[in-house]
């Protein structure tokens, strides 16, 4: 009998251990969920600007915020941040200044604020997009065999068209293609290549993007 009332207590005192245990964790987990901590959270900056316009400054692809409370609301916060998308479709000016703020990622929920943000001002520079047509000037890469001069470069078509904003695309007298080998070359060759634009300075290929390019060889006249 009192073997039986010993392990009866034995597991009555085990059962509460473990749920005291067990009370204890939730109460720590709760407790920590509720701790006020703090993250910075990078929010995609996307300006919307008019068809046949383009920002030709360099801008930051995201605002970094830096928002404070209970870490078991943060990451909810933080799921909820949209990207920001300053509507710039209707603005006449070529100078924009962008003042950055806490609205601009909505509402957060009770309990987190945010602290700070960076950059807190940005001036963004837009400019017109237009075509011009620019000749292709071949780049080519390597010295012709020993006794051989190039005498012709022919490529088709000669220009091309590029877009890219008004003031980079005014000052650009030509461009390359990828580079073709003519080292060693002993006879005319002829290679289809691809043009080749700045996309940094903003520029595109309107339409022809390849080339037809002809490298014609005389022997050297030099002895």
């Amino acid at each position: 009998m009192v073997n039986k009332e010993s392990g009866m207590n034995f597991s009555e005192s085990l059962a509460l251990k473990l749920v005291s245990l067990l009370l204890a964790l939730i109460l720590w987990v709760t407790i920590l969920g509720f701790k006020k901590e703090e993250v910075r959270t990078e929010v995609k900056f996307e300006p919307l600007v008019a068809p046949g316009m383009m920002i030709t400054n360099k801008i930051p692809s995201y605002i970094v915020y830096t928002l404070k409370g209970p870490r078991s609301l943060l990451k909810d916060a933080e799921r909820g941040i949209q990207p920001i998308r300053p509507d710039l479709r209707r603005v006449r000016d070529t100078t924009v200044p962008i003042s950055i703020s806490e609205d601009l990622i909505g509402e957060m929920p009770t309990g987190v604020n945010v602290v700070s943000y960076h950059p807190s001002n940005l001036i963004i520079q837009l400019e017109e997009i237009v075509e011009k047509y620019v000749p292709v000037k071949p780049t080519l890469q390597g010295l012709p065999a020993e006794g051989f001069d190039i005498s012709r470069v022919k490529v088709t078509p000669t220009q091309v068209v590029v877009s890219g904003p008004r003031s980079s695309l005014d000052g650009l007298d030509f461009v390359g293609t990828e580079p073709i080998d003519t080292t060693n070359l002993r006879q005319s060759m002829e290679s289809v290549v691809a043009v080749e634009v700045d996309p940094s300075q903003g520029f595109r290929l309107s339409r022809e993007k390849i080339v037809r390019v002809t490298v014609e060889t005389v022997p050297s006249k030099k002895r």
